[in-house]
């Protein structure tokens, strides 16, 4: 048979540092889609991520969504988790007079 390729390519990996914040959005997005531009695979690793806000765990889902997240780091773990436990507590929904955070 002619010679069939069962190349894959390896995925890129990209490490953001430093905070995953609203006021550094555009360098964020720029690095990422820029990636996502030359790659076919993408992985992102959050491990030196210092600091996060509502900004930074969207952008956090987006890219797991994707499945693109390989490493995460205490400051990425604590947003996730404090993120969670409010949503799980319902205290989202009942703040707002709606009973839990999908509001039954």
């Amino acid at each position: 048979m002619a010679g069939l390729s069962n190349s894959v390519e390896v995925p890129f990996q990209l490490q953001l540092e430093g905070p995953m914040t609203f006021e550094h959005r555009q360098e964020l997005e720029g690095s990422i889609i820029d990636a996502m531009r030359r790659h076919q695979s993408l992985e992102v690793d959050l491990s030196a991520v210092q600091e996060i806000d509502l900004y930074g765990v969207h952008l956090l889902g987006l890219l797991q969504s994707v499945g693109a997240v390989v490493a995460i780091s205490p400051a990425v773990e604590e947003a996730a988790r404090r993120l969670l436990r409010s949503y799980r507590g319902g205290s989202l929904g009942r703040a707002a007079g709606h009973g839990d955070a999908l509001g039954r």
